[in-house]
């Protein structure tokens, strides 16, 4: 299964009516249509500074706990029917989780149709990157925050940027093995590490890169680095951008990137784009980790995702956002999946 020509198809259907109705009729069918957001440990070994890991008050009041590895099996059978997707990692760091080769296999006994993992990658060895491979992972998404070593290990607080390098050879070399599996790479970009983006494929082109994600930064708790404005780039944004779409189309990769990062910064630091493909989030977004599980009245030890439509009536919430505005809609709309998606 390609996650991306779902996520293009997603993007180049403009009504969010019809939408909702794909939507309700694959709840009713009990389809997969869930993509599940994972983070199996809360904690991370890295301290970026446009992430809320350089909160110590934060880290310490909300970034605790760890499955326990007999939980795994009770965890798929409560929604790993309903996976179209498996993202391990999310807002933390799932190399620090001692039992993801058997969480892989899990997902793949439910026939998971895609599992990632995202990650910094500064933990992985040549052995996992071969055993999560060989498991069934589907595709290693690595995040990073520069293109140069001063620029990486700065914001990148207590990465190694040669171990960065190390591990996209291993993923480089374990797809020889694996042809199937992909390497995605997630580059946060503020005013700072933006046009250092100019130089990406004259240090990165040996490496088997098949996605690249452009992420605007975006203000998720408190945190060291807090320029959040993104107007110093705005007018070289369409330049960086257009030559990053060239360059991937050349060397087929995907580039999943926004349009346009034009911010009111009046009202929101979140990008603004016509995409709307936001609005299904709520309802096909599934967080879990040691301390939250999606829905405040979802018991993942007593109930199934089934048993839980059942008891919300959750079939007729979906249709019924067939018929509401979009104005209304807007209220819940975290803005996340407002990307163009170009498949080369």
């Amino acid at each position: 299964m390609d996650i991306y020509k779902i996520l293009k198809f997603n993007n180049s259907v403009k009504s969010h009516r019809v939408k909702f109705l794909g939507l309700w009729l694959l709840s009713v069918l009990n389809k997969r249509y869930l993509a599940i957001q994972m983070d199996p440990v809360l904690a991370c070994n890295l301290r970026c500074k446009m992430c809320y890991f350089t909160d110590d008050d934060y880290v310490k009041k909300n970034m605790k706990g760890i499955f326990a590895e007999e939980n795994l099996e009770n965890v798929a059978k409560a929604i790993f029917k309903n996976a179209l997707k498996l993202q391990i990692g999310c807002g933390a760091e799932p190399t620090l989780f001692k039992h993801n080769t058997k969480l892989i296999e899990i997902a793949k006994n439910y026939k998971v149709p895609y599992i990632s993992m995202v990650t910094n990658g500064n933990l992985l060895d040549k052995k996992d990157v071969s055993d999560f491979a060989t498991a069934g992972l589907d595709e290693f998404i690595l995040s990073m925050h520069g293109v140069t070593k001063t620029t990486y290990e700065d914001l990148m607080d207590k990465g190694i940027y040669e171990k960065f390098h190390a591990v996209l050879q291993y993923i480089t070399e374990q797809k020889k093995t694996h042809p199937k599996l992909r390497l995605r790479i997630n580059y946060t970009f503020n005013q700072d590490n933006f046009h250092e983006l100019k130089d990406f494929f004259s240090v990165y082109d040996q490496y088997a890169i098949d996605i690249i994600q452009l992420r605007p930064i975006d203000k998720i708790g408190e945190t060291k680095y807090n320029e959040f404005s993104l107007k110093a780039i705005e007018e070289s944004y369409f330049e960086v951008s257009d030559f990053l779409k060239n360059e991937a189309q050349k060397r087929k990769i995907t580039l999943l990137y926004p349009q346009s990062i034009y911010r009111n910064e009046d009202e929101t630091l979140k990008v603004k784009t016509g995409n709307d493909s936001s609005y299904l989030i709520p309802y096909t977004y599934c967080y879990v980790s040691p301390k939250y599980f999606w829905k405040d009245d979802f018991d993942w030890k007593t109930e199934t995702f089934s048993n839980w439509q059942q008891r919300n009536n959750w079939n007729s919430s979906l249709l019924k956002n067939v018929f509401v505005s979009k104005k209304k809609l807007e209220t819940t709309n975290r803005n996340m999946l407002n990307y163009s998606v170009e498949i080369n």
